[in-house]
């Protein structure tokens, strides 16, 4: 035992090391935290929030007064962020990879700027204090009130953000014609979401993103129809000493409901739409291919035989499709003979129309793995494909950085081919030793030459936080280099760039463009095709390399995207509709030639006056002062819980909880009492420390159990404890393997009234914590063990023993199940089986509780306890129905089977009272030889570290 505690000892002491140092620059109305590799982005985003506030405050005549904290890091390599509207603790979360250029957020002066604009508005938008001193006092104390009393609709929050992001830069989502143009395509086919669809996240295609896309111009509609000093009235009801909900506040100042408006606006959108589609020449394009939902990154294989691209379903499944590029004779075929024997059997039916076009055959598919998405697919020949896709960091929880994967169709081979690397879009060369792609990475994007022989990435050009590249494109003779590249306050440009060193050239684009993306070159190499967005539309165009001319082979008769050559004189297209993307082919014999070219590719604001922000810039000058995290600003909040218990208690949890911004240290000092007849009550204090690579984890504890007073009989136990524990712990990952070694002491004085006895008693336990899976969406395989073994005594004995817990699951079908077994033993003491684990009670307090839920304290003592059980749900993350038995000394004690569900919910960051929530509930039938058999349930909300 003595070798084993020192092993482990050792082991943990030799992490005890700083996890990423954290660094804070304090300004006069901000705390920005970063860490060190994003210091230059968290420097320039720090003079940028300030002026931001500035400007805000001149233009809505309002400010936050508290001191708002703000997070700059990049846990997504991917363009985002949030902000938690609490109004004495409000929060931002700033993410430093810029956005691509095909994205509804790509029209800014930059994305810095957008960003702290859109997410500060935010917070002034929804953190008001409000008027009444009561409610406003109570929001002071209880974080869970406090981010709860704003209840404003996510198409009012995310549309008045998206809206003043826009009239405050001149750009920004409101102005963008990409996003018009797929907005105008809806409204041509009707597809427009109404009042109600306005709030969803998912569904149907870019239902998530019509808060921000249409709430912004709803909201624009009301301010040109009414004013802006009438809709900023409806917030200001919001805050009244008169509590409103936003339907209340609206209709009290417009007269009308919202979503009376609502469809007059849409009305009015959609009269617009359909005049121009009137004014429209016709397309001659064909349907090709007919897709489902989300589709992007198609992509030709060499031998123009496959067709790749990258799809995903409401349900967020994503597979990267091969399709065949010969048209389905099979699927004609079956379809002919199926309407020709519908009329052999009935003459007189009318057989069905045969669709536009027959879906493809599709080859192949590749789910994504464990979740890390599948993007940006290349073909290196006509078998082997490269695509991206997100790694972990091992070291940080929640971190994920892009890379490049390989898969071979025929063997169905997956390699990573490069480790934590930061690449989003690139293109192949000499043979696939070689990419040339964008890196993202402390916020710089960059374009980069990169060697998978030696993983060496080498700059082509300088870096700057002010430039951002997307879509680097060999051409096929891989002599030149296509790629998109952006600077703050400028449009996006192409340019052509030799391998050799030559000077880039900038490919002309038509006069008043504003959106730019998706070059792709002919297979002679002599033209390069792309898609320009002007006045509300895209088209694609062509630019010819020999003659330098441009053509624009489409008309704004459809949002269109990727064009990708198929012959000479044909070409590929995304037709965006709203059902989705669907592949087009379009016969190059008409094109009309550009003869007015834009002179610069400074971008022109659309809209100015004086509450207009700078032009964005890299701000390099210190501001503020700069010292390390300190994890003592330590901010609490009222903490409340319930845990209803129909076989034990209903435990009523009263705290106070707190900590620093980043949880490395929270705590917890509580009450709990069982409101039904004080079967438990008792106070804790809980502490973690997460700043180091090991954990920390301690509590006191001091409760009173009368098993006698709980809902169900039990044995009788009365006993008072006292006591406290502690335990260092190392979290590890090697991908989806995860480890956790553990070395815990617990010390408790036990006063057991029943035997009028009072006796210390102490344990160490030596635990490990283990759990690996893989997952490819519709199936999945995973395994978790827990092993604990224990030396303990008291004042009449020493003892020992194991826990041991394992589980299989994973999913067949897309549906999850789960088998799982456990045993726990003591050789010279008893096991408890029943009641429910909780912030005052749970196994690092009592080390000898079986807890059961659906079974009161208490209910059997044993030496050793063996339950056996399994669970199927019909979705991932809903209910379980499950079956668990119980044995105690190898008797089965009882069974239950029902319906139960528990998890956590933590935001990682922020206020304390929004993080370290238990949530679960059951409804069961609980069956045994000694208690009568009946329904239980317990349903619990409640805090614990």
């Amino acid at each position: 035992m003595k070798k084993t505690l020192l092993t482990l000892s050792l082991f943990l002491a030799s992490h005890v090391q700083a996890a990423p140092q954290w660094q804070t620059i304090h300004t006069e109305h901000f705390n920005i935290h970063y860490s060190e590799e994003n210091a230059d982005w968290a420097r320039s985003a720090a003079n940028e929030l300030e002026i931001v506030r500035a400007k805000v405050l001149e233009q809505q005549n309002r400010a936050l007064d508290e001191t708002v904290d703000v997070v700059v890091f990049d846990p997504l390599n991917a363009a985002n962020g949030f902000a938690l509207p609490v109004s004495n603790k409000p929060l931002m979360a700033l993410f430093t990879t810029p956005p691509q250029s095909d994205t509804v957020i790509s029209n800014s002066s930059g994305w810095q700027q957008l960003l702290v604009l859109h997410e500060y508005i935010h917070l002034v938008h929804l953190a008001q204090p409000t008027r009444s001193q009561w409610r406003q006092k109570l929001r002071n104390i209880w974080d869970l009130y406090d981010i709860s009393y704003s209840d404003m609709p996510r198409w009012v929050a995310e549309g008045y953000a998206t809206l003043l992001e826009s009239k405050m830069t001149g750009r920004g989502r409101l102005f963008d014609n990409y996003s018009e143009a797929i907005l105008t395509e809806f409204a041509q086919q009707g597809a427009l979401p109404s009042y109600s669809q306005l709030n969803i996240t998912d569904g149907g295609y870019l239902a998530g993103s019509m808060a921000y896309l249409m709430g912004s111009r709803f909201l624009d509609w009301l301010e040109k129809n009414s004013s802006t000093q009438t809709l900023d009235a409806v917030w200001t009801r919001m805050q009244g000493v008169k509590q409103r909900d936003f339907d209340e506040a609206f209709t009290g100042v417009f007269g009308d409901s919202a979503s009376k408006l609502y469809r007059r606006f849409i009305a009015e959108y959609t009269y617009q739409a359909m005049n121009k589609e009137q004014s429209e020449q016709s397309l001659t394009s064909e349907l090709w291919l007919k897709l489902d939902l989300y589709a992007s990154n198609p992509t030709l294989s060499p031998n123009n035989q496959q067709l790749a691209v990258v799809e995903r379903d409401k349900e967020g499944k994503t597979q990267l499709s091969l399709y065949s590029t010969e048209d389905n004779l099979e699927a004609a075929e079956e379809f002919q003979k199926a309407q020709q024997e519908l009329l052999a059997d009935d003459p007189k039916d009318i057989a069905d129309k045969p669709p536009v076009i027959f879906k493809r055959k599709q080859k192949q598919l590749l789910n994504q793995i464990n979740r890390a998405g599948l993007q940006n697919p290349q073909w290196l020949n006509d078998e082997v494909l490269y695509f991206s896709a997100y790694s972990r960091v091992d070291h940080l929880e929640l971190q994920r950085l892009s890379d490049i994967f390989s898969w071979h169709t025929k063997t169905g081979e997956v390699k990573q081919l490069t480790e934590l690397a930061g690449l989003r879009r690139f293109t192949i060369a000499d043979n696939g030793q070689v990419l040339y792609a964008e890196q993202v990475k402390g916020g710089y994007s960059e374009l980069v030459r990169v060697d998978l022989q030696t993983g060496q990435s080498q700059p082509l050009f300088e870096k700057s936080l002010a430039t951002v590249y997307d879509y680097p494109v060999l051409n096929p003779n891989q002599q030149q280099l296509a790629f998109l590249k952006t600077e703050f306050n400028y449009n996006w440009q192409l340019y052509i760039q030799g391998l050799q060193g030559q000077k880039a050239l900038a490919v002309p684009m038509p006069k008043g463009y504003q959106y730019l993306s998706q070059p792709s070159w002919s297979e002679d190499g002599k033209q390069l095709y792309f898609v320009a967005g002007l006045t509300g539309s895209t088209d694609i165009y062509r630019y010819d390399l020999t003659s330098q001319r441009l053509f624009k082979l489409t008309q704004g008769q459809q949002a269109v995207a990727n064009p990708l050559p198929l012959t000479e004189q044909e070409l590929l297209y995304f037709s965006i509709s709203s059902d989705g993307p669907d592949i087009m082919k379009l016969q190059l014999s008409d094109s009309e030639e550009v003869t007015e070219f834009a002179t610069t590719s400074i971008a022109p604001l659309l809209l100015v006056n004086e509450h207009t922000l700078p032009k964005a810039k890299v701000y390099q000058q210190p501001i503020g002062e700069q010292m390390s995290y300190d994890l003592w600003q330590q901010k609490a909040t009222f903490a409340l819980g319930e845990q209803y218990h129909s076989a034990a208690a209903a435990l009523l949890s009263a705290s106070v909880k707190g900590s620093d911004l980043l949880k490395q240290l929270d705590w917890q000092l509580g009450y709990s009492i069982d409101l039904h007849d004080t079967a438990l009550k008792g106070i804790y204090a809980q502490a973690r420390y997460s700043a180091l690579a090991v954990k920390l984890d301690s509590q006191l504890f001091s409760y009173d159990l009368d098993a006698s007073k709980q809902y169900q009989q039990s044995l009788f136990a009365e006993q008072s404890v006292q006591g406290g524990y502690f335990a260092a712990s190392l979290p590890l990952r090697f991908g989806e393997f995860k480890v956790q070694p553990e070395l815990a002491y617990n010390y408790s004085e036990i006063d057991d009234v029943i035997y009028d006895q009072k006796q210390s008693s102490q344990w160490l336990r030596v635990a490990v914590k283990q759990s690996w899976s893989y997952d490819i969406q519709d199936f999945a395989i995973g395994q978790a063990v827990n092993a604990r073994w224990y030396s303990g005594d008291n004042e009449i004995q020493n003892w020992q023993g194991y826990d041991l817990a394992a589980q299989l699951f994973g999913k067949i079908f897309d549906i999850p199940l789960y088998a799982n077994f456990s045993q726990q033993y003591r050789d010279d003491s008893e096991l408890a089986l029943g009641g429910f684990s909780s912030s005052l009670l749970s196994k690092n307090t009592r080390s000898d509780y079986v807890f059961a839920p659906e079974l009161p304290f208490y209910s059997a003592l044993g030496n050793r306890y063996q339950g056996y059980g399994g669970g199927i749900s019909w979705e991932e993350g809903m209910p379980w129905l499950y079956y668990q038995q119980h044995q105690v000394d190898q008797h089965v004690y009882g069974q239950s089977y029902g319906i139960k569900w528990q998890g956590p919910f933590s935001f990682g960051l922020g206020p304390a009272g929004l993080n370290d929530l238990q949530f679960d509930f059951g409804l069961v039938k609980v069956e045994g030889d000694s208690f009568a058999d009946e329904l239980r349930g317990w349903l619990g909300f409640y805090y614990s570290l």
